[in-house]
C-alpha cells in the first residue's frame, strides 16, 4: 500500500437521519425493498424501518470513521427529493435541510462541507439558491434531474448561468442507479453533456462516474469540455468484485481524462447498519492506494503524485477546502 502524504477527502458521503427524508420517498424505497425477494413483502411492513439503519444524525459514527481510515474530511452532496418525495406525508424543506448541513458543517468545523441540494422546479429556486450560497460551508450545487425535471428546459437556463458565472461546482447524477420513484434517464451523461454544450465552463463532477451500465459514456463525454469530473463514489463495488478490471477502468480514464480529473467518494449513508465502524471506508481506500502498486503483475495504474490527486487534491481544488490547500 502506497503511502499518500496530501489529506483524503471523501468528496461524495451522506450524514442524515430517516426523520429527514420525504415521505413520498420512503415509501417508494419501501416498495424496491418489498420487491427484492420470494414472498413479496407488504411495502407498509418495510416502511418504518426504511433508511433507520443509515441514521447518523450528529455524524458522530462518521467522525470515528474519518478517524479510523485516515479521511481529513468529507463533503455531503445533499439531494432535494422534496418535490419528487412529495406527494404522501410531511418533509423537512430544502431550505430547512440545507441549513441542517450548515449546521453540522459548523458542529465538526474543517471535517464536513457539503453542496447544498435544489430543484429548480421550486418557485422560489432563485431565493433558495441564494441563501443556500450565503452558508459558509456550502462548497457547491447537487442537482438531480432524475427527480423529474430536464437539464434543458429553458425555465432552469438562470441556474446554469448562475453556476457559470460564479464558478461554482455542480454534483450531477450520472448513474442507472435508482428506480422508485425516479427517472434515471435524464442523468444520463449524454443529457449532462447537451447540457455543458450550452456552458462549457461549467465545472461539473459526473457523480458516480456513470457506474455501472453508462461508465465508458461517462468518460467519453466528460472527455470534451474543460472543467469536467468523474468522482468514483460507489465504484468499491466493481473494484470488490473484480480488482484487475476496475484496475484497468481507471487506467483508461487516467489516460483519457487525465488524474488531475479524478474525484474520490465512497457514497457511505453511515449508520448502525451501514459500514457503522468505518471498516467499509477503509477497506475501499486501501484498494484506491494500490492503484499505485504493482498488481498480479500489472504496473502501477498512477504515480503518487496521481494518487494523491485522485484521493484528495483535486477536490481541496475544485471545492476550494482552503484547510486543506
Amino acid at each position: 500500500m502506497t503511502d499518500v502524504v496530501a489529506p483524503v477527502i471523501d468528496a461524495h458521503m451522506h450524514v442524515w437521519d430517516a426523520s429527514w427524508l420525504p415521505e413520498g420517498l420512503r415509501r417508494a424505497w419501501a416498495r424496491q425493498g418489498a420487491g427484492r425477494s420470494l414472498p413479496e413483502r407488504d411495502p407498509e411492513d418495510i416502511l418504518g424501518r426504511v433508511a433507520v439503519g443509515q441514521s447518523d444524525p450528529d455524524a458522530t459514527l462518521t467522525m470515528a470513521a474519518f478517524e479510523r481510515a485516515g479521511v481529513a474530511a468529507g463533503l455531503v452532496p445533499v439531494v432535494d427529493w422534496t418535490i419528487v418525495g412529495a406527494p404522501a406525508g410531511t418533509h423537512l424543506p430544502i431550505a430547512a435541510l440545507n441549513a441542517r448541513y450548515e449546521q453540522l458543517s459548523q458542529a465538526h468545523e474543517g471535517r464536513l462541507y457539503f453542496c447544498a441540494g435544489l430543484d429548480p422546479r421550486h418557485p422560489d429556486a432563485r431565493e433558495l439558491f441564494s441563501a443556500a450560497l450565503a452558508h459558509e460551508h456550502c462548497k457547491g450545487f447537487k442537482l438531480y434531474p432524475a427527480a423529474g425535471w430536464d437539464l434543458l428546459d429553458p425555465a432552469h437556463a438562470w441556474l446554469f448561468t448562475e453556476l457559470q458565472e460564479r464558478r461554482v461546482p455542480v454534483v450531477m447524477h450520472s448513474s442507472p442507479l435508482g428506480g422508485d420513484p425516479l427517472q434515471v434517464a435524464r442523468c444520463r451523461p449524454s443529457r449532462i453533456a447537451a447540457l455543458l454544450a450550452g456552458y462549457p465552463r461549467l465545472r461539473l463532477v459526473f457523480a458516480h462516474a456513470g457506474l455501472e451500465a453508462w461508465w465508458a459514456e461517462a468518460l467519453d463525454c466528460a472527455t470534451g469540455w474543460q472543467h469536467a469530473y468523474l468522482e468514483l463514489s460507489l465504484w468499491q463495488r466493481c473494484a470488490a468484485e473484480d480488482y484487475v478490471e476496475f484496475r484497468r477502468r481507471v487506467r483508461r480514464m487516467r489516460s483519457q481524462l487525465g488524474a488531475h480529473r479524478l474525484i474520490f467518494g465512497s457514497d457511505i449513508i453511515r449508520g448502525p447498519r451501514e459500514d457503522p465502524d468505518g471498516a467499509r471506508l477503509e477497506q475501499w481506500i486501501g484498494m484506491v492506494r494500490d492503484l499505485a502498486a504493482p498488481y498480479a503483475g500489472d504496473q502501477a495504474v498512477l504515480s503518487t503524485e496521481e494518487l494523491e490527486l485522485f484521493l484528495g487534491s483535486n477536490a481541496v481544488r475544485l471545492y476550494d477546502l482552503k484547510e486543506y490547500a
